[in-house]
């Protein structure tokens, strides 16, 4: 074999090898890239996901539950198109469609109240309210949410945790005043008003409200008395459940 044919036969392997090892760098990549997005996808979902049970308990409205359930199913439709044998996704993704229908038809198994009991428990909740605002900033910079509906949502949200610090405020207040625990009482009282001045509730209702808590106080202040005032917000034992939500002093 002459040195011609030589040369020949080891540059075509040389070059051969180039190719081989460009298809599969190239298919190295586009794997590790599927991944990476099938990653970011089932964490996109796993947030919406782990947003909606704290809002199912306090949130009589749907909007929000509805654009979060949706995002999760979008989110895990793409997943499921990027890797189509996996079976744990597509159970999930059964398991989220079967959940949008109900909220879409306003259904849900939650008791709803508008309230808390402790200082811990706010505190937990708004933390969670807060993430959950984050979230709707990060689908609004990656095209998720349009800008409108991005402003309908943390308005919405907004409004949600000051009436949830409100009521749980009172809750709190009626408890003290049953012991008649006057310090705790004005305390409390003291709480939900200025939250209330932060609202961005009709300018006349914000200022009724004020004076209604306010006279409270002097109430409690001329009696020395706070167990024998009619509560303001926690319900007595013979309420129905099912009334409970209807007591928020902001509606």
């Amino acid at each position: 074999m002459s040195s011609t044919a030589i040369i020949a036969i080891i540059t075509t392997f040389i070059i051969g090898s180039f190719i081989l090892s460009a298809i599969s760098y190239t298919k190295q990549q586009a794997l590790k890239k599927r991944k990476l997005m099938i990653k970011r996808l089932q964490q996109q979902a796993d947030e919406a996901l782990s947003s909606i049970p704290p809002l199912l308990k306090i949130d009589k409205d749907y909007d929000l539950i509805l654009q979060l359930q949706t995002l999760a199913v979008n989110a895990l439709s793409k997943t499921l198109n990027l890797n189509p044998e996996d079976k744990i996704t597509q159970n999930n993704l059964n398991t989220q469609k079967i959940k949008l229908n109900e909220y879409t038809q306003l259904q849900r198994h939650d008791e709803i109240t508008c309230w808390l009991t402790t200082d811990a428990e706010l505190s937990s909740t708004q933390s969670q309210l807060s993430y959950i605002e984050k979230l709707l900033d990060l689908y609004r910079n990656n095209g998720g949410l349009s800008v409108t509906k991005h402003q309908e949502l943390k308005h919405h949200l907004n409004a949600l945790q000051q009436k949830l610090s409100i009521n749980t405020y009172l809750y709190q207040a009626d408890t003290h005043g049953e012991q008649n625990n006057i310090t705790l009482y004005q305390h409390y009282i003291k709480r939900a008003i200025h939250v209330i001045k932060k609202t961005s509730i009709e300018a006349s209702q914000k200022i009724q409200k004020i004076k209604e808590l306010s006279e409270r106080i002097q109430e409690v202040k001329r009696t020395g008395r706070a167990n024998e005032l009619v509560n303001l917000i926690k319900p007595s034992e013979t309420i129905a459940i099912d009334g409970l939500e209807e007591t928020s002093i902001l509606e």
